[in-house]
C-alpha cells in the first residue's frame, strides 16, 4: 500500500508539472529562465514564491525555523539513487541544514503551476557547501498561506 501512495504521488507530482502554465510578460514581471514570467502584483503567485524563498533563506541561515515555516508539519522530501525512490520527512531536510552551517543559496524559478489552491514549482538552486540541485514543490493553500507539501529533487 505504500508503495502505491509513492506512486500516486509521483504521478501526480509529474502531472501537475506537465500541465505549465505560462503568464504573460509585463513591465512589472520577475523574468525566469525559459520564458517563464510571472506579475509580482499576482498575489496567488508571491505567496507561492514567498514559501520558495523561505525554504531558500532557511538554507541560507541553516534555519529549522525558517523551514518549518515553508513546509507542512507532515510534508516529505524525494529523491532517487542508484534507481532507488527514498521519501523521508521533511525533518531530514532541516537535520541536513542545521550539520551544514550558514551558506550561501541561490536559485532560479523554472516554473510555476497553479490549479486553484494547488501548486507545482521547479527551480535550480545552488548551496555552496553542497551542491547544485534540481528541485520540484508541491504546495497547497491553507488559510491564505501556501505550504511546501511536498520536494522532490535530482542532484545536476
Amino acid at each position: 500500500m505504500k508503495e502505491l501512495s509513492k506512486i500516486v504521488t509521483l504521478a501526480l507530482l509529474f502531472y501537475i508539472g506537465s500541465m505549465a502554465v505560462k503568464a504573460q510578460t509585463c513591465n512589472q514581471c520577475v523574468t525566469h529562465k525559459n520564458n517563464v514570467t510571472m506579475n509580482k502584483n499576482n498575489e496567488t503567485v508571491q505567496g507561492i514564491l514567498n514559501a520558495i524563498e523561505l525554504y531558500a533563506e532557511a538554507g541560507r541561515k541553516a534555519s529549522r525555523e525558517l523551514g518549518e515555516k515553508a513546509f507542512t508539519k507532515e510534508a516529505t522530501m524525494s529523491w532517487v539513487e542508484k534507481g532507488v525512490i527514498t521519501t523521508v520527512p521533511i525533518n531530514a531536510l532541516f537535520d541536513v541544514l542545521e550539520q551544514t552551517g550558514e551558506e550561501e543559496v541561490t536559485y532560479t524559478v523554472e516554473d510555476v503551476t497553479v490549479a486553484g489552491n494547488i501548486a507545482f514549482v521547479r527551480i535550480s538552486s545552488s548551496f555552496s557547501k553542497l551542491t547544485t540541485f534540481n528541485d520540484m514543490f508541491t504546495l497547497a493553500e491553507q488559510d491564505g498561506e501556501w505550504k511546501i507539501v511536498s520536494k522532490i529533487y535530482s542532484v545536476k
